[in-house]
């Protein structure tokens, strides 16, 4: 069983564990990697308006990351920015959104695991070559948790208040563990990127800020192709997310 395996089996968010930090994992081309990134990044995702002036969700570059040079890039793209990975592997063969419904499609999918200084590390799944998930663990922090500070760590700026609950930890957890969970479905994130609307999670462990976890999480509409690849879901549904909408369209 591999390490990613056995991580999925645990829980859904973080065990306690200290950063490492890891050579030749820094927010520019690895040394090691002995690939060069195909084009410069963005600093910013994109504008902070649209045309009828509604405030949109924007990825900036941060002192620790630039999360433009890996959202919805391809593995090749992503290796020369973080490096060699230090654990690939691949838990399903199908894919998710929830626009405005829960949907499964086919689709080919790896999962690469990267170590850096700045964070205990950085899952990327890929789906059909572009990552789709990009999720950070452990952000770097002080003091007490707090939402917008960990945003800011990673230059994400996002314009409305997310859902928050309190779900489980699951296997792995320990009696008195608190979860503490916001969510910003695509009518509130506002976030396009490579013009592909994105959803984002953020979830921390007793307030810790090595317990907590960042994920940026594709969530379009699917284009024809996908269409034609919906499996069917079977047997009885678990809940599902807040429901989705377009960016652009109101929410119900």
């Amino acid at each position: 069983m591999t390490r990613i395996q056995t991580s999925l089996l645990i829980a859904v968010l973080l065990t306690a564990c200290a950063k490492d930090s890891a050579p030749g994992a820094d927010a520019g081309p690895s040394k090691d990697s002995g690939q060069k990134a195909t084009a410069t990044p963005s600093a910013v995702s994109g504008p902070a308006q649209d045309a009828a002036g509604t405030t949109l969700g924007r990825i900036e570059a941060s002192e620790h990351i630039n999360l433009n040079a890996l959202v919805n890039k391809t593995a090749a793209e992503v290796d020369a920015v973080l490096g060699s990975p230090s654990d690939t592997g691949s838990d399903r063969i199908s894919c998710v959104r929830f626009v405005p419904k829960r949907v499964f499609f086919a689709c080919e999918q790896e999962i690469r695991v990267y170590e850096h200084p700045q964070f205990e590390q950085i899952r990327v799944e890929f789906e059909d070559g572009r990552a789709a998930v990009v999720a950070i663990s452990g952000l770097p922090g002080e003091g007490a948790f707090e939402p917008d500070a960990a945003l800011a760590s990673v230059g994400l700026v996002l314009p409305d208040a997310p859902h928050h609950d309190n779900p489980a930890l699951g296997m792995g957890g320990e009696p008195g563990d608190v979860v503490d969970r916001w969510e910003w479905s695509n009518s509130r994130a506002r976030l396009r990127i490579d013009g592909l609307e994105h959803r984002v999670r953020l979830s921390t462990v007793n307030g810790e800020w090595s317990r907590s976890k960042l994920e940026i999480i594709i969530n379009h509409p699917l284009n024809d192709a996908q269409k034609a690849k919906i499996k069917p879901v079977r047997g009885a549904e678990p809940a599902a997310p807040e429901p989705e909408v377009s960016v652009g369209e109101p929410a119900n």
